[in-house]
């Protein structure tokens, strides 16, 4: 029981991916979700390069939802919501795309973010 138990922990310890490359990206941010999908930053407003992204027009929106309140996170506007969506092959030279929201989510629409490589 005891050898099942370890080599269990062992397991999920080697399925663990290290975000610690994708959080150096975030500077002064917090991540607060992770999936195996995606992650997701909230960042201070004020940061250079999110009052730079808020004045791009929006062509995407977030790939994974995940469980967070969407319209919430877009009400908070002292902060910018960021989502690092992994597995989207042909978009940029790495296989993630940085998706910020930038206008207000609407259900079924799907231009509220700006969708760009790093």
């Amino acid at each position: 029981m005891k050898k099942i138990l370890i080599l269990s922990v062992v397991a999920l310890a080697a399925c663990s991916q290290d975000y610690s490359k994708y959080d150096s990206i975030f500077e002064g941010c917090e991540r607060i979700e992770t999936t195996e999908f995606h992650l997701v930053y909230k960042c201070p407003a004020e940061q250079e390069w999110a009052q730079q992204v808020k004045q791009l027009q929006p062509n995407g929106k977030f790939r994974a939802g995940g469980y967070l309140n969407l319209s919430e996170l877009y009400a908070d506007k002292e902060h910018v919501y960021a989502e690092v969506s992994f597995d989207d092959p042909g978009m940029c030279k790495e296989n993630f795309t940085i998706r910020t929201m930038i206008a207000e989510p609407i259900e079924g629409g799907e231009n509220w973010a700006f969708v760009g490589c790093r």
